[in-house]
């Protein structure tokens, strides 16, 4: 059996897609899965082999492309490293060059697409470099790196050099035994509505989904909100601000940043689940895997009318709305709100959906193969 480390240095330790899904997948078919990363102290609960990263080793490799992490490699000797951020292909382009293990990078988004969006107060032509920059990297990992996998068909459309045997989606699905079929029947649930994540910027449309609460409040239409997750940078202002005008204080809880392990249950409270994502170039690229989890917890979702989501949503399941639209998102809600018997109907045809089509144990074989058949095949040159 092969020896595969993982190596995170920008996602959290306890990161869904690789301690869940990957990781636990790698070890049932007897590979030794060497994780490496800034753990507060090795678990027992996953059969890894934990390699410890100090915050100073993974400061030094955020700002050196990860090639301070070069002897920890060779000292562990792996048959493959799986590199789990963008960062970190200096340290894939230095390994492949100098032959010293295979290397796969798992990209979960449209990396240059995102920078260009993040860095908006930044002068068009810096974004541009960087968009490049980016490209130059990813085009190096299509040509050379031993295998590639994304969360997205729309990411995927970006290796086109890397043979088909040797690139994979593995979709951010949730796991069954995680989300097992106890949730309540919609009327007893607690909140009409939730938003898992997607506070730290203005382009998840958290403040879009704010602002249609406020206006169905205005109606007489009393919303109650449950936000997963901590607002961050000027969402915290942008937030309150609308909180304020609508006087929403009373009918939205946030729950700050959680384990993973508890979202299902908190997940369950509510009725109908919330994608409000914006339409920038990324989204038309990377899936919202929010949805998937809100499939698992019988609920139906509201989703901004963006390409990726109508791969696995339909009007069976879904309503959509027009992205950055607080009015447009306030009708799909208030079409939805206390119809039970409605919501019950799509909640339960999303559950199915999800148990025979989109959940993490499908994913969980089709990288087992993958990874079979990379052991098998020779490093690219």
């Amino acid at each position: 059996m092969a020896k595969i480390m993982m190596l995170l240095t920008k996602t959290p330790w306890r990161d869904f897609r690789t301690y869940d899904i990957q990781g636990p997948a790698l070890t049932e078919i007897g590979h030794e899965f060497i994780y490496a990363s800034g753990a507060p102290e090795p678990k027992d609960e996953r059969n890894f082999t934990w390699v410890l990263l100090t915050p100073e080793q993974v400061s030094i490799a955020r700002k050196t492309g990860g090639l301070n992490l070069i002897s920890m490699i060779k000292k562990n000797k792996p048959d493959i490293v799986q590199l789990c951020s963008l960062e970190l292909l200096p340290l894939g382009i230095y390994l492949k060059l100098r032959k010293i293990t295979k290397v796969v990078y798992d990209c979960r988004e449209d990396m240059a697409s995102a920078l260009y969006d993040r860095k908006a107060n930044f002068p068009m032509f810096i974004r541009k470099l960087i968009f490049r920059g980016v490209k130059a990297l990813e085009n190096f990992a299509d040509r050379r790196f031993d295998g590639v996998i994304t969360a997205d068909p729309g990411v995927y459309e970006f290796y086109p050099q890397t043979p088909d045997e040797r690139k994979m989606v593995c979709y951010n699905t949730a796991l069954l035994e995680q989300f097992p079929r106890n949730y309540n029947h919609p009327a007893e649930r607690e909140y009409d509505c939730v938003i898992l994540g997607s506070m730290t910027s203005h382009r998840c449309g958290t403040h879009n989904l704010m602002d249609a609460i406020g206006l169905l409040k205005q109606k007489g239409i009393i919303i109650k909100l449950l936000m997963i997750g901590e607002p961050q940078n000027d969402m915290v202002e942008r937030i309150n601000k609308i909180v304020d005008k609508y006087q929403l204080k009373d009918q939205i809880h946030i729950t700050g940043i959680i384990p993973h392990c508890d979202v299902p249950a908190i997940l369950a409270k509510a009725r109908i689940g919330i994608v409000p994502l914006h339409d920038y170039q990324k989204f038309h690229r990377n899936i919202a895997c929010k949805a998937f989890e809100y499939m698992a917890c019988g609920m139906p979702t509201i989703a901004s009318e963006l390409p990726p989501q109508r791969l696995f949503l339909d009007e069976n399941i879904a309503r959509f709305f027009t992205p950055n639209d607080a009015e447009s998102l306030a009708n799909r809600i208030e079409e939805l709100y206390n119809d039970y018997p409605r919501i019950e109907k799509m909640g339960e045809l999303a559950r199915q959906k999800m148990e025979e089509q989109w959940n993490g144990d499908i994913e969980q074989e089709k990288l087992k193969k993958f990874y079979s058949n990379l052991i098998e095949m020779p490093a690219r040159s």
